[in-house]
């Protein structure tokens, strides 16, 4: 996360695979208002959602496109929120970054990394 003295604004992001508890929902919500409380971040929204990973990314995309230059992180509680495939995750990081000037954050402290063998992991 950028350390400099600009503002920073956030679309919060919460999401559960279909049939799970919807209280995990509640605890990922509560988990990102948090973190943006004690990090100074301006929390715009959370938006919660139970279903699948491909309806996801099209939802998030579709607000942090029609957002651009207005908010610049996305927090999720966990990267795996998003998807448990690293090598994916990492293009669509560095496409938030490059197209739309936003950073994907994880509460958890996640990271997206590639390693000295050229492998991918979620730290």
């Amino acid at each position: 996360m950028e350390e400099d003295k600009k503002l920073l604004i956030a679309v919060g992001y919460a999401r559960i695979e279909r049939f799970k508890d919807m209280r995990e929902l509640d605890r990922q919500a509560e988990r990102i208002y948090e973190f943006c409380k004690e990090n100074g971040i301006k929390l715009r929204v959370v938006l919660s959602e139970q279903g699948e990973k491909s309806l996801s990314w099209q939802l998030l995309e579709r607000i942090v496109d029609q957002q651009a230059g207005r908010i610049n992180l996305v927090v999720v509680a966990d990267m795996d929120v998003l998807s448990s495939d690293v090598g994916w995750l990492l293009l669509k990081q560095a496409e938030f970054e490059n197209e739309y000037g936003v950073e994907i954050v994880s509460v958890k402290g996640s990271q997206l990394s590639v390693g000295k063998d050229g492998g991918m992991t979620m730290d």
